[in-house]
């Protein structure tokens, strides 16, 4: 519930006369307002909304500083899932050169802005307060990035949530800087070899229904109905370590923590390459999180929702004959669902 008010705090001031902008990056498209992310968000005023098309094509080329409240829907990301797009291009965003460094920049005056279905091969940084990150995708950008960190967060009431953090990458997946408050991060698979949570006694959030393939250290945290798919050493200072599952023997003893249980017993490990992390049959997470619900990123009150899609509706399958029959017209089926 906490969540849902927040989101809804941050989603309804940007929804009044706000204007909605389509930025199509593809080669000879007609009907759109604007090819990069740049170009939008400078045409855009505070308070509008950016709809990124997918195409082949990056929405940046050098790095896109954000300091206006802005919503930016990419169309999701693994599109091979079931009944995710019509069409399977990603709306991604890559630099010209030095693909490792940040790409997106959320500074002052951007608070309240979002972010969510779209596909990085680069890092963002959050320099500000009030900012959502959703169903994004991080991906290896086929550059050796050791020292880099993907999401570097300087703020405060910040959520990341139910992205796919890593994706055969290297460096840090997530740092928080010291001194922030109420970062929630849920709902996520994080995977790299370290996640450096909650770094200064002033800083305090939570880690909440995540799966983690790297070693985590974590200060002044709850933490909480995770899975980690990881035999690495954590370091939890000043944290609530509860209802949490490992592969290996890593965890605090008791207060719901359990480990060691073979990762075959716990996630199904086979279909789309999100879709493997879901709860097989049997599986000890299932209910064993905090109050009763299933532990990982697919449990809890915003269970993690295949491909990125974002809460809008989609179209998933079109079937339209190029020639109609003069009495029967011209047949359409049409399949979407909604998305929350």
């Amino acid at each position: 519930m906490k969540k849902l008010i927040i989101l809804t705090a941050l989603l309804l001031p940007l929804t009044l006369f706000a204007k909605i902008w389509i930025v199509d990056s593809n080669p000879g498209s007609a009907s759109k307002d604007f090819t990069n992310l740049q170009e939008a968000h400078d045409g855009a005023s505070a308070g509008d909304t950016l709809y990124l098309i997918g195409s082949g094509v990056s929405y940046i080329s050098s790095k896109v500083t954000i300091n206006k409240r802005l919503i930016i829907i990419g169309p999701g990301y693994f599109l091979n899932n079931p009944e995710t797009q019509v069409s399977l291009a990603a709306a991604f965003l890559r630099l010209a050169t030095d693909p490792c460094n940040v790409g997106v920049e959320f500074a002052a005056g951007s608070e309240g802005s979002a972010m969510m279905g779209t596909q990085h091969a680069g890092a963002i940084a959050i320099l500000t307060n009030n900012i959502l990150f959703k169903r994004n995708l991080f991906y290896g950008n086929g550059t050796n990035c050791p020292t880099h960190t993907r999401i570097t967060i300087s703020g405060s009431s910040i959520q990341l949530v139910q992205n796919f953090i890593g994706l055969n990458t290297n460096g840090l997946p997530v740092r928080v800087n010291p001194g922030f408050t109420n970062v929630i991060i849920s709902n996520n698979f994080i995977q790299a070899a370290v996640f450096d949570a909650l770094t200064s006694t002033g800083s305090s959030g939570e880690l909440i229904n995540n799966i983690f393939t790297g070693t985590v250290r974590a200060d002044n945290t709850l933490v909480q109905n995770n899975i980690f798919l990881t035999g690495n050493v954590f370091t939890f200072n000043n944290c609530v370590v509860r209802n949490n599952i490992s592969i290996s023997n890593n965890l605090p003893t008791g207060n719901g923590n359990t480990g060691p249980v073979p990762q075959g017993d716990i996630i199904v490990g086979t279909g789309t390459i999100d879709g493997q992390f879901k709860l097989k049959d049997g599986s000890p997470a299932i209910g064993a999180g905090f109050e009763g619900v299933d532990m990982g990123m697919f449990g809890g009150t915003e269970p993690y929702v295949l491909s990125g899609i974002p809460p809008i509706p989609s179209i998933y399958q079109l079937n339209a004959p190029a020639v109609g029959e003069k009495n029967t017209g011209l047949p359409i089926t049409v399949k979407a669902k909604a998305n929350n």
